[in-house]
């Protein structure tokens, strides 16, 4: 961007009083993108925020980011659009949504999509936001620039997190963005933390011992390391520090956590159980989370504690990596990586390269480390 275009962005950026935010995704993909969700807020403490994600209508069960955000203080309306319908459904739905935005009279919009976005589906977006009304952009040319593109280049490439991609995107276009205050705050209130106090005294017998969230399960099949060797390394941390294992994730992890509780012989299984934010406030008294690429990761590493992560090598080395610096992240590559495939086409080749002894080293490094809780 030129010296003038940077110019004239910070002149007329005081100027919005009326800003849509677009971020599609759920819940992995919402929590990332917090910190340049506050970003704007903060740069726009005055204005109307309002933002404008989809449902997906293929998954009705994924989560939301309104299940997500906290409903006060960060926007002040919501907007969502259904996804993953037919041509004709779609057509109709984008002609619905393009009147809604003009209505509305949105003086700017932030782009904050995800890197895989094309070229052309970023032109394409942008020329619907244009006939919706919408003149003033930011936060898309960075992206242009910079896509990763719908397909990774071989061997995949190492990147920059996804929640620091998106404050790139914003610094680009001149706004102002203070690393050292943001993080992927979820805004949990009181009530939300005490519901999950009053969860863990009622639905578990920890005594007073340390806590680890470990979360066996994800949405794609690809990404879910062996239940076998989760069995295994928490069952040598509960021998070795007397921790308490609490089990998370949706309704459809709740079988495989009771299976594990029954065989450390202790624990308790909050999957299913627990309201997105109500997790999250109950991982925050976790000293440690054990699991996969998830959407709790990313929870978990919101509420501040320490991530020992397994990835699938499907996606850029980095990518989705959890908040912080206090985390052990373990990602083999192999000859089919980048493959971004939900169900695995090849036995699950690069999460059986992650070994069950080199885990339990790296979750023990964490639960002795310095300021461990």
């Amino acid at each position: 961007m030129s010296s003038t275009h940077q110019k004239e962005t910070n002149q007329t950026k005081l100027e919005f009083k009326n800003i849509l935010v677009f971020r599609v995704g759920h819940l992995g993909d919402t929590i990332v993108a917090l910190p340049a969700l506050w970003a704007v807020r903060k740069a726009f403490p005055s204005a109307r925020l309002t933002l404008l994600t989809n449902t997906d209508a293929k998954n009705p069960n994924y989560i939301s980011s309104r299940n997500v955000l906290p409903a006060t203080g960060l926007f002040d309306d919501w907007m969502a659009y259904p996804s993953n319908l037919g041509p004709v459904r779609s057509a109709a739905a984008y002609a619905k949504l393009a009147l809604a935005l003009r209505s509305r009279g949105f003086d700017a919009l932030f782009y904050l999509m995800t890197r895989n976005r094309t070229v052309s589906q970023i032109d394409r977006d942008l020329g619907f936001f244009r006939k919706a009304g919408i003149r003033n952009v930011l936060g898309s040319e960075y992206l242009r620039q910079n896509t990763l593109g719908a397909v990774l280049e071989k061997p995949t490439p190492s990147v920059e997190s996804e929640g620091e991609f998106l404050l790139r995107c914003l610094e680009f276009d001149g706004i102002k963005v203070d690393r050292g205050s943001l993080f992927p705050d979820m805004g949990l209130t009181v009530a939300e933390i005490g519901t999950a106090t009053k969860w863990m005294e009622n639905e578990t017998d920890h005594r007073g011992r340390r806590l680890i969230g470990i979360a066996p399960g994800s949405k794609w099949e690809s990404k879910i390391w062996p239940e076998q060797h989760f069995e295994a390394v928490v069952g040598r941390l509960v021998e070795a520090f007397d921790v308490f294992p609490i089990v998370f994730g949706g309704p459809e992890d709740r079988e495989v956590g009771e299976r594990l509780t029954r065989s450390w012989e202790t624990g308790a299984n909050a999957a299913g159980k627990l309201g997105i934010r109500e997790a999250t406030a109950l991982l925050g008294k976790c000293d440690l989370y054990l699991g996969n690429d998830t959407g709790t990761m990313h929870m978990a590493a919101a509420a501040g504690t320490p991530c020992v992560a397994i990835f699938a090598a499907i996606d850029a080395i980095g990518r989705w990596n959890p908040f912080g610096d206090r985390n052990a992240v373990f990602r083999r590559s192999v000859e089919c990586e980048g493959c971004q495939a939900p169900v695995c086409f090849n036995s699950h080749k690069c999460l059986e390269l992650v070994l069950p002894d080199e885990v339990h080293r790296a979750c023990e490094r964490l639960l002795i480390a310095p300021g461990a809780r």
